[in-house]
C-alpha cells in the first residue's frame, strides 16, 4: 500500500509490516474503493463479494432491511469501482439468493455488461428440508461476470481430472513415439467453410473419404495432405476408418470445464461454515449468521486465480474470502466496515498464519506461515492537512465534479438513450435524432476531439488526464477511472453527465455516411450518465472535450 494519509496503519492488529502484499482494512468500501483504483486499478484477478442479500432479516453483525432502490445503487456504485480494479482476464463472483437474485442480475449487466456475463452458479446451502416453508429453498446463486469474457475463458482454470480419466480418454494403440493421444473428428460444421475445405481424402489402405453432408474438412488439402505426412491424422489399424485428428497427451491441456451445479456435499454448506466458525471461535457467544464455507470459496479461487494472483473483498463478513485466498498462496485485499473485522476476520487470520487445521487445510496441505498488514480507513484525515500543495500557479477555469456524488444528488433516468454524438451535429431539441444521422449505429455513443492543445488545460484537471506510454499513442486506451464530459450553457453551467469509457484512434464523422477514414482523430466512446437540470435553453450542442486530435499526430511521430 503505497502511503496515502487516510489509510492508518495498526501493528498491534497486524501479523506482519505495512507493507504487506496481503490487505485488511476496515471502513465502508464506497469510501475505500476510489482510493484503491489509483494503486490497484487493472492489478486485481478476482473478486468474490457476499453482499448483504437485502432480504429484510435482522443478523448479529448488521441489518439486512434497506429500501431496494438503496441496496441496487450501493451494489451498483460499488461494483463500478470493482470493475476498474479488475485484470483484463479478471472475474467478480457474486453470492445471492432469491429475494434479489433477478433484480441484480440486471443491475450487474449495466455495469459489467450483458455481453460478459459467464454464468449463474447453483450452490446447495443446505442439505436439510425446511418444511414451515411453501417451498425448501435449499440453494443460493453465485453470479458470474467477466472484464473481458473472451480473455477470462483463455485464462480461467479448468478443474482437474485424476489418472484414470486420463488413462481413459488417452491411448497408443500404434505405438507412436510420441506418446498417448486421443483422436477427434477430422470434420467440422460448414457453416464457415471455404472452398478449399471440400475435396476427397484417400486413406492409406486406398478409401476414398468425403466430408458428411453439412461438415467439412479441418484443414484445407494441402494442410490435410502434410498432417498426414506427420501422422498426426488416424485411420484405425487397417486404415479402413474415417480420418481423425490425433490430440497428444504431451501438449494437451488437461481439466474439465466448471460445471454451474455445486452440491453442498463437495463444496460445503451454511451449517458446515458454521461449525467451522465455532470451532476457532469456541468461547465466543455469537459468530457470524450466514458464512460461506471454505471449498465454495476455495473452488471459485481455483477457477479464477493462480499462485500469487490478487483477490479482493469488499464485504468481508466473516473472512473465509481471505482465509482461503491465504491458504492457496494468493495474495489479497479484503473489506469490512463491521466489527466482525477485528473480531472474527482478524483473529481468524492469525490462526490461519498459526497453522489452523479446519475448512480446506488438509486437502490444500496447509502448514501455516504468512503475513498481512492491517488498517484503518479514515476519510477525515485528509482535512486535517495543515497545508495543501498548490500545483498551478495561475488560475485555470474549469469544473471539476464529483461523479458519484452527482451520481446520489440527481434522478436515476437519463433523458435519452444511447445514441451518437458529434460535436458538429446542431439538436433542435436535445435528445432527438438528427436527420443527417440515419446511417449512425446508436448502440454507441461516440465524441470525436477538436480541442487544441493550448486550450487543453480549460478542460482538464489532473485526474481527467489520458496517459499513454512509449513513443507512439497506442491504438486503444481502456480507461480505468471515470472522467466527464459536459454540455456547458452560459449561465447555468455544467448540465449533462458522461462517462468516458473507451479512447482511442478513429475518423473523423466515425459511423456516418461521411466518415473520412484518412482524417485521423482521437475517438472517445461514453455513456450518457445524467441530466443535471430540468431548466434550459435549447442551444447548439458543445461537448467539453478533454483531448485533441491536433495532438495525436505528434503524438504518433514521436
Amino acid at each position: 500500500m503505497k502511503p496515502n494519509i487516510k489509510f492508518i496503519y495498526e501493528a498491534n492488529s497486524s501479523m506482519g509490516t505495512s507493507d504487506s502484499k496481503n490487505i485488511l482494512i476496515k471502513g465502508n468500501n464506497k469510501d475505500i474503493l476510489p482510493e484503491l483504483v489509483g494503486e490497484f486499478g487493472g492489478k486485481v484477478k478476482c473478486v468474490y463479494i457476499d453482499p448483504p442479500y437485502n432480504n429484510g432479516d435482522s443478523y448479529h453483525y448488521y441489518n439486512d432491511n434497506i429500501s431496494e432502490t438503496s441496496w441496487l445503487k450501493d451494489i451498483s456504485y460499488v461494483l463500478m469501482y470493482l470493475k476498474m480494479l479488475l485484470t483484463k482476464d479478471g472475474s467478480i463472483w457474486i453470492s445471492i439468493d432469491d429475494s434479489e437474485m433477478a433484480y441484480l442480475k440486471v443491475a450487474a449487466d449495466k455495469v459489467l455488461g450483458r455481453e460478459n456475463f459467464a454464468g449463474t452458479i447453483v450452490w446447495q446451502q443446505r442439505k436439510t428440508r425446511e418444511n414451515r416453508a411453501v417451498f425448501s429453498c435449499n440453494h443460493e446463486y453465485i453470479l458470474v461476470y467477466a472484464k473481458d469474457i473472451k480473455k477470462f475463458k483463455k485464462s480461467r482454470n479448468l478443474l482437474p481430472v485424476g489418472e484414470d480419466f486420463i488413462n481413459s480418454k488417452y491411448k497408443n494403440p500404434d505405438n507412436d513415439p510420441r506418446g498417448p493421444w486421443q483422436s477427434i473428428s477430422a470434420s467440422v460444421q460448414a457453416g464457415h467453410a471455404v472452398p478449399s475445405q471440400f475435396y476427397t481424402i484417400v486413406s492409406p489402405a486406398g478409401i476414398e473419404f468425403n466430408p458428411p453432408k453439412g461438415r467439412c474438412w479441418a484443414y484445407n488439402e494441402e494442410r490435410m495432405k502434410k498432417e498426414i505426412a506427420n501422422g498426426n491424422i488416424w485411420f484405425g489399424l487397417e486404415g479402413l476408418n474415417a480420418p481423425r485428428i490425433k490430440k497428444f497427451l504431451s501438449t494437451a491441456k488437461i481439466g474439465l470445464t466448471p460445471q454451474t451445479l455445486w452440491a453442498g456435499d463437495d463444496f460445503g454448506t451454511t451449517d458446515s461454515a458454521k461449525k467451522h466458525l465455532l470451532s476457532l471461535f469456541p468461547h465466543q457467544e455469537k459468530v457470524f449468521d450466514t458464512p460461506k464455507p471454505e471449498e465454495l470459496i476455495r473452488q471459485i479461487l481455483e477457477i479464477a486465480t493462480n499462485e500469487g494472483d490478487l483477490v479482493l473483498d469488499s464485504y468481508l463478513g466473516s473472512g473465509t474470502t481471505l482465509a482461503v485466498a491465504h491458504k492457496l498462496k494468493r495474495n489479497y485485499i479484503g473489506i469490512e466496515i463491521g466489527e466482525q473485522m477485528t473480531e472474527l476476520v482478524v483473529n481468524r487470520l492469525k490462526s490461519v498464519i498459526m497453522g489452523e487445521k479446519g475448512g480446506i487445510s488438509d486437502i490444500s496441505n496447509w502448514q501455516g506461515g504468512g503475513d498481512f498488514a492491517y488498517f484503518i480507513f479514515d476519510k477525515t484525515q485528509e482535512k486535517k492537512l495543515t497545508q495543501v500543495p498548490v500545483r498551478l500557479k495561475k488560475k485555470v477555469e474549469y469544473h471539476q465534479l464529483d461523479f458519484f456524488s452527482l451520481f446520489e444528488k440527481y434522478g436515476d433516468e437519463p433523458i435519452t438513450d444511447n445514441s451518437m454524438v458529434h460535436d458538429d451535429i446542431n439538436w433542435e431539441k436535445y435528445g432527438g435524432k438528427p436527420q443527417q444521422a440515419a446511417m449512425v449505429d446508436e448502440t454507441k455513443n461516440v465524441l470525436i476531439s477538436l480541442v487544441k492543445k493550448d486550450n487543453e488545460k480549460m478542460f482538464l484537471d489532473g485526474s481527467a488526464t489520458i496517459y499513454y506510454t512509449g513513443k507512439k499513442f497506442p491504438t486503444s486506451v481502456a480507461l480505468n477511472k471515470l472522467f466527464y464530459f459536459m454540455p456547458y450553457i452560459k449561465g447555468k453551467g455544467v448540465r449533462d453527465l458522461f462517462f468516458i469509457k473507451i479512447a482511442r484512434l478513429g475518423y473523423r464523422k466515425e459511423g456516418t455516411a461521411e466518415e473520412d477514414r484518412n482524417d485521423l482523430r482521437l475517438v472517445f466512446e461514453v455513456e450518457f450518465v445524467k441530466q443535471l437540470f430540468e431548466d434550459y435553453k435549447p442551444v447548439e450542442l458543445k461537448i467539453w472535450q478533454t483531448f485533441t486530435d491536433t495532438t495525436v499526430d505528434k503524438l504518433i511521430n514521436k
